[in-house]
């Protein structure tokens, strides 16, 4: 129709095309947002913006950050990224499937024996040498070289002590006496009463300047945020921000310094069920993003996933110790830190600024913050 305005901006498509312009299927387009999204993971994850799925590049040549261990890690991911999930499939390769599968999982809630299940029946359905996980477990394992995996510290059954760092060869409460392990029908059993989940802190502070663009907002508050008189529009603007910046300037001097804010109160993970239970979450949130940025879900950082099921009380302390150890070693001495915005590496320090929580659960951090 020759008197057809064509308009584009509400989804619809364009219509009109050069005839050496080069024309995508929708599945090409989709196999292109695959590589795309698995392509800036691993970018991020290596702190280099040059990685690709040649067989020339491996973890030994993508960062000269990483350690061997980590290359190692690495090097298997970029194998993944290049594996065929089935011989000819062009949409998945084996990692972005199993990364999307994973997602879905968390999204979903899906619990692991259905996971299990799950792959079990697709490895049914895929044509023959589909190199699929065979189950949960193996596919979380394929993921470590991201950098996402958590240390299991066990604790008392009565919130006595960890057992970690000089504790965590024994057998039995230093304090209380309490086995560390559940006695079954007057057998111990090598299951512990409780485990602590600890998310270490200085890697996931140090993935957000593997962003580009992350790196650069992580400047916001000193570059881009503009002070008004009487305005608060970010915690930049507060008098305990200003405060801070007066007594530590050798702090404020770095705008990449990370200031923090901690998150807490107990929840009930079987909030549809009957039982009573409370695990505590430690959430720290980097308040150098700008405020549309900085209480979204993905910049909320878990640091502890302190267990029940009853609430750790005055006794959070005790859970607190991993944490707080890795905060002042980050106060004091910092963390060698690769920002991709300047393609340099800087020292990172970090600090705890506020911490956010009802009024229970501050009179349990009251107990501690004032040794």
């Amino acid at each position: 129709m020759g008197s057809y305005v064509q308009w584009i901006y509400h989804g619809e498509q364009s219509l009109m095309r050069d005839d050496n312009e080069v024309i995508y299927s929708e599945d090409e387009n989709e196999e292109h947002d695959n590589d795309d999204e698995i392509h800036t993971m691993l970018e991020e994850a290596s702190g280099r913006s040059f990685v690709d799925f040649s067989e020339e590049t491996t973890g030994n040549n993508v960062s000269d950050n990483m350690s061997d261990k980590e290359a190692k890690k690495f090097d298997k991911l970029l194998k993944e990224a290049k594996c065929e999930l089935y011989p000819g499939c062009k949409k998945f390769s084996k990692l972005s499937f199993v990364v999307k599968l994973l997602h879905l999982k968390v999204y979903n809630q899906w619990s692991n024996k259905s996971f299990d299940m799950l792959l079990e029946l697709l490895k049914e359905a895929l044509p023959t040498g589909a190199t699929l996980h065979k189950s949960y477990y193996d596919a979380k394992n394929m993921l470590q070289g991201l950098g996402l995996e958590y240390i299991s510290i066990h604790a008392c059954k009565n919130d006595c002590v960890l057992y970690w760092a000089k504790h965590k060869d024994r057998q039995e409460c230093p304090y209380c006496g309490t086995s560390r392990w559940k006695i079954d029908n007057g057998r111990e059993k090598k299951i512990p009463h409780k485990v602590l989940r600890y998310f270490p802190l200085k890697p996931r502070l140090q993935r957000l300047f593997m962003s580009k663009k992350t790196s650069v907002n992580m400047r916001w508050h000193k570059e881009k945020h503009l002070d008004e008189e009487n305005v608060l529009k970010h915690p930049a603007d507060s008098e305990a921000w200003k405060e801070f910046d007066k007594n530590h300037p050798w702090f404020s001097q770095e705008p990449r310094n990370i200031r923090l804010g901690l998150v807490t109160d107990g929840f009930n993970p079987f909030s549809n069920m009957s039982t009573s239970y409370s695990m505590w979450p430690i959430i720290l949130v980097p308040y150098n993003l700008p405020p549309w940025k900085c209480f979204k879900d993905p910049f909320m950082i878990m640091s502890l996933l302190i267990p029940g099921p009853q609430a750790p009380g005055k006794d959070i302390d005790v859970y607190l110790h991993p944490l707080i150890d890795e905060l002042k070693d980050l106060w004091n001495d910092g963390v060698e830190t690769f920002d991709a915005s300047t393609g340099k590496c800087f020292k990172m320090h970090a600090v705890v600024l506020w911490t956010i929580n009802d009024f229970p659960a501050y009179g349990k951090f009251l107990n501690y913050l004032l040794f």
